[in-house]
């Protein structure tokens, strides 16, 4: 009966055992998206084609964004494609003022597109993203439009 529970004394001064069923902090703060680059790449693809039509055409061939629609409050990405726009026409202020994560976003679909086209980074599958950036980076974003975009005001 003894063998049994040796090790209960020692859960509670070990930090690296799990309590309750949940890991250490650091063990969940350590944990990252994987992300398939094959269809990240397409999607870059699509929004590449979107930003060409709305180039051309006199409207946005994109929808407004359904939750500002319904409620009045804007979503985390909310002016990113206008941000975008602005950065393609090389207006930076303008993009900055839009949504300050637009222009790192336009970067970031470069250097997917980057990798598609060099060889040797075409056997790379899978993008590893740490969870607490993309949270940190929505929550930013929203706390932007929410609290300091002037086009949402």
């Amino acid at each position: 009966m003894e063998a049994e529970h040796q090790h209960s004394a020692g859960d509670s001064i070990c930090p690296d055992r799990f309590r309750n069923g949940r890991a250490p902090l650091r063990k969940r703060l350590a944990k990252t998206f994987q992300v398939p680059l094959e269809p990240l790449r397409w999607l870059v693809v699509g929004c590449a084609g979107l930003a060409f039509l709305g180039f051309v055409l006199p409207f946005s061939p994109i929808p407004p964004c359904p939750l500002l629609t319904i409620t009045g409050v804007p979503c985390p990405l909310c002016g990113m494609t206008r941000s975008v726009r602005s950065a393609m026409r090389f207006d930076l202020g303008q993009s900055l003022t839009f949504q300050p994560f637009g222009l790192p976003a336009l970067i970031a679909g470069v250097l997917i597109l980057g990798t598609w086209a060099l060889p040797k980074t075409r056997s790379v599958k899978v993008l590893r993203v740490p969870a607490v950036a993309c949270i940190a980076v929505i929550c930013a974003s929203w706390v932007w439009n929410i609290a300091f975009n002037p086009t949402f005001a």
